[in-house]
């Protein structure tokens, strides 16, 4: 019996692969084994007619926070209702409290979570007391120790430059950077008000993340036009990341960098606390949504949220791809047209006539209906309405 699952008839588009065009896929041991036209059903217990859907990899959500034992935590199950397979934590924890979130979350979550170690000790504090605003928190040293350890899991080095590093942000670069080349791993550099950011795209190297690229508070990087440290950075080698979040994401910014043919490499959430529900509701889905609202194709959306971000961890043989032998992570959605309006971390909507929606998401072969999965978030306390109003948003 070749197969134990067949979908049949779907639009396969797998960027990894160059495929665009109605295919079946054939699964076995929870592993793709086949993509061709008309498939052979005989014997195989799980067929399912896909015709008029698509299918792709399953998702791969760049910039999350999955550890609720801070502030901005969600609960990881919350991927798969969004069709995400692979997701990644973005510096949530630090060397001293990432083995605990590895113990208790990491360990034990259906969507295959990796994580950027925090350069500073104990990874996000609060929003109203930053973790870098004392530099005595960065350790290096210790970061790499911990990235050593837990190679499987852990793929890089995190930091947040803005007012979470006060007037030190170039020197807390400079130990994020000793922690990343000590450990051989990427890292992921946050940019919002108050970062040098043209002295930041001069530091970073091949393989480092420049995350929240369309921000738009303060932005100097793309005004009437893209500074020349940005194309730079993106010819040697440095991925530019959206990660939406609840403050970083402008439909102006990115049209001016549409305007001028810079486009991000990669489409992340920055999924937490204070973007999950209204008025936001994030989710990666609706931000490909959005790109297709600023005019970018299907296929690139698809690539920018499944093959791109598994080359930017050096998984790209693995994850973010339906070739032979890989793991059976696959998203089967719908493309619905009609007038939609989207909006923006600045509370700015823009219409649009498409938006992804997901009707199935398979993890290892295994078949899971998004939305089937109950989230709750954690209760909101009154330091959290600085964050609501920051945005202009009700608490």
């Amino acid at each position: 019996m070749p197969f134990d699952s067949l979908l049949k008839g779907g639009h396969v588009i797998d960027p990894s692969q160059s495929l665009n065009s109605v295919g079946d896929v054939g699964i076995k041991d929870g592993r793709i084994v086949q993509i061709c036209s008309d498939l052979d059903a005989t014997g195989c217990p799980n067929v399912r007619d896909i015709s008029g859907h698509y299918v792709c990899p399953g998702l791969i959500d760049l910039h999350g926070h999955w550890y609720e034992g801070n502030l901005y935590g969600v609960d990881p199950v919350m991927c798969i209702n969004h069709g995400v397979t692979t997701a990644v934590d973005a510096g949530s924890t630090g060397y001293s409290n990432f083995p605990e979130f590895r113990r208790t979350v990491l360990d034990h979550s259906l969507t295959d979570l990796l994580a950027f170690i925090h350069i500073s000790f104990m990874g996000l504090h609060a929003p109203y007391a930053e973790e870098l605003l004392d530099l005595r928190y960065a350790r290096p040293v210790e970061t790499a120790a911990v990235i050593a350890k837990h190679r499987d899991r852990a793929v890089g080095v995190k930091l947040r430059v803005g007012s979470m590093t006060g007037n030190h942000g170039i020197p807390a670069l400079a130990k994020a950077l000793e922690a990343a080349r000590e450990a051989s791993v990427p890292l992921m550099v946050h940019i919002s008000r108050g970062a040098d950011e043209r002295e930041i795209l001069r530091r970073l190297r091949p393989g480092d993340i420049l995350t929240h690229c369309f921000h738009g508070r303060g932005n100097d990087m793309i005004n009437e036009t893209v500074i020349p440290e940005a194309r730079e950075a993106r010819e040697r080698g440095v991925f530019f990341d959206v990660a939406h979040g609840c403050g970083s994401f402008s439909w102006e910014t990115a049209r001016k960098a549409f305007e001028h043919h810079f486009y991000p490499d990669t489409l992340s959430t920055d999924l937490h606390r204070y973007c999950a529900p209204p008025p936001l509701c994030v989710t990666l889905p609706q931000v490909m949504s959005k790109m297709l609202c600023l005019g970018m194709s299907l296929e690139d959306v698809i690539s920018k949220s499944t093959a791109i971000p598994a080359k930017a961890l050096g998984k790209e043989h693995e994850i973010g791809t339906l070739k032979p032998g890989t793991i059976a992570d696959l998203l089967v959605f719908d493309l619905e047209a009609g007038d939609f309006e989207f909006t923006d971390t600045h509370l700015k909507v823009c219409k649009g006539s498409k938006s992804i929606v997901p009707t199935l998401v398979l993890k290892r072969g295994q078949v899971y209906v998004p939305g089937a999965f109950q989230v709750r978030l954690r209760d909101l306390y009154e330091s959290d309405a600085d964050v609501f109003r920051a945005i202009g948003a009700p608490a």
